[in-house]
């Protein structure tokens, strides 16, 4: 484009501050005509821009610096700097925790006060050093929580700036129409794991249906202190529509993308909810809910595939072009009536879900149903693993299994996973103990009342795990246990990798590319790294739409290696520029010389996938979605325990 561009006087260099002024126009510009306008910033934008600047410029337009500048990296800077400083020299209060300016002897006093006779200067240094990286730590703790329940960093940073560490949580709560991080499921092998891992503790069944997650936040009345209000929808009813109710309404995917204009045949729905509520003297302020969008067959009601819902186009869907019904199915509240219930045990967000939100069928055929996902109270094993049978049927991907209450856990040292990989024992927010005598009804597949929790015994050698019941946003719990068709067979894991490079094929497939290398996404570090190759479970087709959008001067690939993948010794043919997941099986994991995947977390080797085969392509997922290097290292060493 620069190349192109003859100017006959010197474009003015790009500062910082007009640059930031420029993004901000760019962001807020809608409506006819915005597209060229931003196109037309933009090429000013370049002209100005000088070397690398050019460069880096088109990577903070499209969201990613490759610099390793991820989400924790910026999390922990942010920690760290609000610890070790304040604003504009200004001395913070004298019992303010997290602050450490040089002038400032309390770290020392307390170290001073406990070191008792015999103690080095060596020793002092490092109790001194050992005390400060522990309230930094605590520090970084409570911003990724804040963080994870209110993604904002123009609302955090300013809550730091006016409040400091300390006051973090209470300034930044969570906020209808800002979304949260969901929390998500631990996997499992099979019905089985289930009692190894909560044992007869109560817990609730629920089908995991083939939808797309949703987080629905709506309000009677605008919200304030949002970045930017339009993107909020109001639904004003028709005049004929006496059941609605007018509110404000976003909906949210399972990363944070605002799909609110793919889904206008939501809002009636909850306009009605909301009306019926308000008529019971049980007025619905404002909420936000945890659903799963399905679509489904518009006479039958019966369950279509996530397929069908893809063809559904993602903006400005209007009511009468659509194609394809969908029904939402509810399955946790997290805040309702200006009252955040992250730290209510599932049993009471359940009981006010169940009892607030229940089931309703428009009458109108072209607005989507409410309901509650499908589930199962009764703990017994035979019928658990009977409504596993019965989510299939209706073609569900498996079950979820939800601890009700908080509970206690022994840990054997010698079969534990790492606790860095496994344990929210101090992570997230306290439980509560459910004060509920019953559970809500459950929907029509659920049977009897779930059985009752009984004290671990408590043998040396043991150490306790506490397993909260809480919602614990951007947190992969053990308190939610996943069991899905798919992990039955093999490795028991499906994974969601990155497709990153690829070797010429031989014989038959010489013309394509095969093998394939993908790897894992490193979250800390915001690095690809290389897990296998596959050239397993592929059709010819696939092939050969993989030459064209892997073409070698095309716009995905790339004869050097981007600098966001870890690849070890591994020379692909070409490598491709992250920019897709891929859904596969394998028949186990193996430590692996070769491959780089988790090796900083294990050890000496990382972990490789033995014969793996490509399923489908995850068109729901982006690349911070696929499988993290956690998340293999626990599939690693937890392979094998739970036949």
């Amino acid at each position: 484009m620069k190349k192109s561009v003859r100017l006959l006087v010197p474009p003015p260099p790009l500062v910082c501050h007009s640059l930031f002024a420029q993004l901000h126009i760019i962001a807020r510009l809608k409506g006819s005509g915005s597209l060229e306008r931003k196109t037309s910033i933009v090429k000013r934008l370049l002209v100005s821009a000088q070397g690398e600047e050019a460069r880096y410029l088109i990577r903070t337009l499209v969201g990613n610096l490759r610099i390793g500048a991820v989400r924790l990296t910026i999390i922990t800077a942010l920690a760290k700097a609000f610890c070790l400083s304040r604003k504009g020299g200004e001395q913070p209060v004298s019992d303010d925790f997290y602050i450490f300016p040089r002038e400032r002897q309390d770290v020392t006093d307390e170290v001073d006060a406990k070191k008792g006779a015999g103690k080095t200067k060596e020793k002092v240094k490092g109790d001194k050093e050992r005390l400060l990286e522990e309230r930094l730590d605590r520090a970084e703790a409570i911003v990724r929580k804040v963080w994870a329940r209110h993604p904002d960093y123009g609302h955090v940073v300013a809550a730091l700036l006016d409040h400091g560490i300390s006051l973090l949580e209470l300034r930044v709560p969570i906020a209808v129409g800002t979304p949260l991080e969901p929390m998500l499921g631990s996997i499992t092998r099979g019905v089985s794991e289930i009692y190894s891992r909560l044992g007869s503790r109560p817990f609730v069944s629920e089908a995991k249906l083939d939808g797309q997650r949703g987080q629905i936040h709506v309000s009677t009345v605008e919200p304030s202190g949002l970045s930017d209000n339009s993107r909020g929808k109001w639904y004003d009813p028709p005049e004929a529509n006496a059941d609605q109710t007018r509110i404000w309404i976003r909906c949210f995917s399972r990363h944070l993308e605002d799909m609110s204009d793919k889904f206008p045949d939501i809002a009636p729905t909850l306009a009605s909810l909301v009306h019926r509520e308000t008529a019971r003297g049980l007025p619905l302020e404002n909420f936000i809910l945890d659903c799963e969008i399905v679509a489904i067959d518009p006479q039958t009601s019966e369950f279509k595939t996530f397929q069908e819902l893809s063809y559904r186009s993602k903006k400005d869907v209007q009511m009468g072009d659509i194609k394809v019904r969908v029904g939402i199915f509810g399955f946790d509240l997290m805040f309702l009536n200006g009252e955040s219930l992250l730290n209510k045990s599932f049993r009471q967000r359940r009981h006010l879900l169940y009892e607030r939100f229940s089931p309703l069928r428009p009458t109108d055929p072209r607005y989507a149903k409410w309901e509650l996902v499908p589930s199962c109270m009764d703990n017994d094993k035979v019928k658990v693993q009977a409504f596993f049978q019965e989510a299939l049927k209706m073609r569900a991907e498996g079950i979820m299994v939800k601890l009700l209450d908080e509970a206690e856990l022994e840990e054997d040292p010698e079969n534990e996973v790492d606790p860095d990989l496994g344990d929210y024992s101090d992570e997230g927010e306290a439980g509560e103990k459910s004060e509920l005598d019953s559970p809500p009804p459950s929907t029509p597949l659920s049977t009897s009342k779930a059985t009752s929790t009984h004290s671990p015994v408590k043998d040396q050698g043991r150490r306790r795990k506490i397993l909260p019941a809480t919602y614990e946003p951007d947190k992969r719990a053990d308190s939610w246990l996943k069991v899905k068709k798919d992990y039955l067979d093999d490795l028991g894991d499906s994974l969601d990798l990155i497709p990153i490079g690829a070797w010429h094929g031989n014989g038959r497939k010489a013309q394509w590319w095969s093998p394939i290398l993908l790897g894992v996404y490193d979250p800390e570090s915001g690095q690809i790294q290389a897990v296998c190759k596959c050239m397993s479970g592929f059709t010819d087709d696939f092939y050969k739409g993989l030459n064209v959008k892997y073409a070698p001067d095309g716009e995905f690939a790339s004869r050097s290696k981007p600098s966001e993948i870890e690849a070890a010794g591994l020379r692909p043919s070409i490598w491709f520029k992250p920019n897709e997941v891929w859904e596969m099986r394998g028949a186990d994991f193996t430590l692996s010389p070769v491959y780089p995947a988790a090796q900083h977390i294990l050890g000496e080797r990382g972990v490789s996938v033995r014969f793996p085969r490509f399923i489908k392509v995850r068109e729901d997922k982006s690349i911070e979605q696929a499988t993290t290097t956690e998340q293999l290292a626990e599939m690693y060493q937890n392979q094998g325990k739970h036949p």
